[in-house]
């Protein structure tokens, strides 16, 4: 069931650990998943990559094996035992296997699972769909499309004919005392059923029982939400484009915060305090990954280390050329960028790879104007509601188009961040970020030995810097020429350009240089 893209599901978070949240998140979220379709005594988990695909060359860089292992045992991204979580998984007797292959697939990052137990064996495949978003797509031959927003009973029955009957007649449904959706399959060659049951809310106990003691069920399994915010069987937003914010926008005459908050409180079914609050505790979260990145950050296994203690250095600022604004941008971009190499837990914002852009340049701002924490709060639901815009009509996958998905992506998002900072107006917020967005047309994903640092952190930098310049330009009055629909439309169109081998598949770029080569072999 299509959903709504969702500012705290697919632009401002997860909340996680880890270079990657395309890779590292979702792989976690994944695990989750396919977690509750574990057989029992569960003893083998294989994992099949394709080849060709972005999984299998950078698996271990991004750590998509620790996030498996952390998901299969039940943890979700923000779990701070991530790091120790093969081994975990390990002590508790199962076999995890990594095995590349070759396979046909449309995305690039496809999950081929295997789960055996000592009498059954249960079958997944499941996609990251970018900016940490999964979708769980077959089980033991069966199509699905589990996007981890609702509760989902998954039924497997042996005499698919009487179970047909008995949802047809209503009766399956009575048995169901909330709101809810069922989904039929038959495999006529196999005699068998499968029934996909999706609610808004958990199932009691008494119901669940009722259904496993169905005669003709084989096999049931429930399966929880993994996101932050759930789904809604009939799904409703106000508005999903940028012309139609603005009518509303000025009808209601309201400012451009406003409208990511109207927009999140009807999409998530909250009111709007408890919209408002969500972001405030994001807020927190964003500022403490900041604090902790700005004291010095420690860890071995990376390329580049406390570079943003640099900046705060008195005899180095003596040197730099003297903006103090930008300057302190480049400060907290690198500090939050950090935070995410040192495997401290921080906010993917739109992305794990571009979570120093949006944070690191509104808080940057903010902080250094000593503007109130409201500022902060209106500004990211100002950068939300055009990560919503960039998650309906583009993309935030750098499999799918490059680094444009994510560092640029995200400087469109922080412009309008900015703008809404300084109190501009709702068409100055669209102005400045569909001007940045043209300014990072074709951004390639390269980053060296597969890391997510170099050239990662230049290019937050410089869609935090690019963020800050369009800002301006769009509160002095500047042109964008062409609106922001159209923007993100030639965006998403340039960004699937991109050959394959330039979307961090490691197969051309930085990636392929000598000097990448050989920090490889160092981080192995």
């Amino acid at each position: 069931m299509r959903q709504y893209a969702s500012i705290f599901n697919d632009v401002l978070g997860p909340v996680m650990s880890g270079p990657s949240s395309s890779h590292t998140a979702a792989s976690v979220r994944v695990g989750k998943l396919v977690s509750y379709l574990r057989p029992d005594n569960l003893k083998r988990f294989l994992v099949e990559f394709d080849k060709d695909g972005s999984l299998a060359p950078s698996y271990k860089e991004s750590w998509v094996d620790a996030g498996l292992a952390a998901g299969i045992q039940g943890m979700l991204p923000d779990d701070e035992r991530l790091q120790e979580s093969k081994a975990l998984l390990k002590e508790s007797g199962v076999n995890m296997e990594i095995r590349i292959g070759s396979f046909p697939g449309d995305h690039p990052n496809t999950y081929r699972m295997t789960l055996e137990g000592e009498s059954e064996t249960i079958q997944a495949t499941a996609l990251s769909v970018g900016g940490g978003m999964v979708e769980l797509i077959g089980v033991n031959g069966f199509e699905v499309s589990v996007t981890g927003g609702f509760y989902e009973t998954l039924i497997f029955t042996h005499c698919s004919s009487e179970m047909v009957s008995l949802v047809q007649g209503g009766e399956l449904g009575s048995l169901i005392p909330v709101r809810h959706q069922i989904d039929i399959q038959y495999d006529g060659s196999r005699k068998t059923g499968f029934y996909v049951i999706r609610t808004e809310e958990p199932l009691d106990e008494e119901t669940r029982e009722d259904l496993g003691a169905m005669p003709v069920v084989e096999r049931i399994f429930f399966l929880d939400p993994v996101l932050p915010v759930t789904s809604q069987l009939e799904p409703e937003v106000p508005f999903l484009t940028a012309e139609k914010l603005l009518e509303t926008a000025g009808e209601a005459g309201e400012e451009f915060w406003e409208m990511g908050v109207l927009y999140e409180s009807i999409r998530g079914g909250m009111s709007r305090e408890e919209t408002i609050g969500k972001m405030q505790a994001l807020a927190d979260k964003m500022q403490a990954s900041l604090e902790h990145g700005l004291q010095g950050t420690h860890y071995e296994k990376r390329i580049l280390g406390a570079q943003s203690l640099y900046l705060g250095d008195p005899s180095k600022r003596l040197r730099l050329v003297p903006d103090e604004l930008t300057n302190e941008i480049i400060r907290c971009v690198s500090a939050l960028m950090e935070v995410k190499s040192s495997m401290g837990m921080y906010v993917a914002a739109p992305t794990g790879g571009s979570c120093g852009c949006v944070t690191g340049t509104i808080l940057g701002v903010a902080n250094h104007l000593r503007m109130p924490r409201e500022q902060v709060i209106k500004a990211l639901f100002a950068a939300g509601i055009v990560g919503v815009f960039l998650a309906e009509r583009a993309t935030f996958a750098a499999e799918l188009a490059g680094c444009q998905a994510e560092c640029g992506s995200g400087s469109g998002m922080a412009a309008a961040g900015l703008v809404q900072l300084m109190n501009g107006t709702p068409e100055e917020a669209c102005i400045a970020a569909s001007m940045a967005l043209q300014n990072v047309f074709g951004l390639t994903c390269d980053p060296v030995a597969l890391g997510v640092e170099a050239p990662c952190l230049g290019k937050n930098v410089m869609s935090g810097v690019n963020a800050l310049s369009c800002a301006n330009m769009a509160l002095a009055g500047f042109d964008p020429v062409v609106p922001l629909d159209q923007t993100i439309d030639a965006f998403n169109e340039v960004g699937r350009m991109i050959p394959s081998e330039l979307r961090y598949t490691g197969l051309a770029g930085l990636t392929c240089t000598p000097a990448s080569r050989e920090w490889a072999k160092r981080l192995e």
